[in-house]
């Protein structure tokens, strides 16, 4: 069976220390999907058309960030996306 759809796995770590950072909110743009990452940063979208999306994360105490990424039919496109800490 062909899959036409595609899938973008990422991790959303800090900037500076690179450790991967949990229950951020990550929107997938255009589309209306969210996930929150899991206790190792990770995250998962899935059954994607072919195009390019904006991923935009989100969590108290850091900067938001936004990241492009292009999605392929039946291929999996992985993204570090990194968001630093602000400095009270």
């Amino acid at each position: 069976e062909y899959d036409i759809f595609g899938t973008i796995e990422g991790t959303v770590v800090d900037s500076e220390t690179f450790e991967p950072i949990g229950y951020v909110s990550v929107d997938l743009s255009p589309g209306t999907k969210n996930v929150i990452t899991s206790d190792d940063g990770k995250f998962v979208f899935d059954d994607l058309d072919a195009q390019q999306y904006s991923l935009s994360v989100h969590k108290n105490g850091y900067e938001s960030n936004i990241r492009t990424v292009k999605v392929l039919s039946g291929e999996t496109s992985t993204v570090i996306i990194t968001i630093k800490k602000i400095n009270d």
